[in-house]
Order: structure tokens, then sequence, then C-alpha cells
């Protein structure tokens, strides 16, 4: 086999495998066939090397989902107040919304869904435990904030272009309505 059609198969063989179209194993196999045992000069078996930048996306990451739980925390298991709850809510939901601007300014697309997902599930999360403790137990504030949700869910959705916000946005306010109207 020429070079030239040589390297034609080993690029196709590369992008196989960078896509996951087979599995890395005979990917590797066909790699080493074509190449006789060595490597060519085109790197074709390229080494995942350590980058300082995804390691410190992936710590941000890390912090901004453990926000979800340490929300989970203030708001069920602990004695706060009800001011130091939305305080610490309102802080949580401003480090994840900024984390979603970072990510997105970046075009680090991953990081941006899950910053920004976090954050509404924190929001979310805060609005109705707060609601839930000032009206205590009064069921129109909670359907009204549920829904008001919902529609922030909606904006947002239309507003980036998320069709998995704008239907959750959607769905969450028919269930709602739904439940409102038959219970």
């Amino acid at each position: 086999m020429d070079d030239a059609r040589k390297n034609i198969v080993l690029r196709e063989i590369k992008y196989w495998k960078e896509h996951r179209l087979l599995p890395e194993q005979y990917c590797d196999f066909l790699i080493t066939l074509y190449t006789e045992g060595s490597e060519t000069g085109q790197e074709v078996t390229e080494k995942k090397s350590f980058s300082l930048k995804n390691f410190i996306f992936q710590l941000i990451n890390i912090l901004i989902i453990s926000l979800l739980i340490l929300t989970f925390i203030v708001i069920y298991f602990t004695e706060l107040s009800i001011d130091l709850q939305i305080g610490l809510i309102t802080v949580f939901v401003g480090m994840c919304f900024s984390g979603a601007v970072f990510f997105y300014k970046k075009n680090h697309s991953v990081f941006f869904h899950i910053a920004l997902i976090t954050g509404i599930l924190i929001l979310f999360l805060g609005s109705v435990n707060t609601i839930s403790t000032i009206f205590l137990g009064a069921q129109i504030g909670l359907i009204l904030m549920i829904l008001l949700n919902c529609l922030f869910w909606v904006f947002l959705g239309f507003r980036l272009k998320l069709k998995y916000l704008t239907i959750s946005g959607i769905a969450g306010a028919l269930l709602l309505i739904t439940y409102t109207f038959i219970l």
C-alpha cells in the first residue's frame, strides 16, 4: 500500500478512535497493523497530557456541584434562620451563575450546562423552601413560586437556545397546572 493511502487510512482510524466509533483497543490494533508496529511522524496515537486548564475547570465544576449538596444541608439539616438560609442560597446561586457565565465565555459547553443546571436547581430549592417557610403551608404561594420558576426556565431556554430547559419548564408548568386543577 502506498504512503498516501496509508495516511488516509490512519487518519480515518484516528477519527474513529477520537469519536469512539470503534473501541479503543480495535483502533490501536489497526494503527499498529497499518504502521507495521512503528509510529509514523504524524503522532497517530496521541496520549492525553495533563492540562492545568482542564484540571482547574474540573475543580470549579466539583465546587459548583458541591454547592447543590450544601444547599440540601443548609435547608434540611440545619437550624439556621430563614434570613441566613436566604443569604447562603443567594451566594450559592450567584456562584453557580457566575461559573456558568465564565464557562460560556470560555466555550466549555459541558461545564456551562452543569453550572447552569446546578444554579437553577439551587434557585428552585431555595425559593420553594423560602415560600414554604414564610407562608407556612399556603398552597397558592407555593404554586405561584413553582410556576414562576418554570417560566424562568422557559425564558432561559428560549434565550440561550437550550431545548432541555424549555421542555422542562413547559413540562413542569403543565404538571403543576394539572396537579392544581385535579386536586
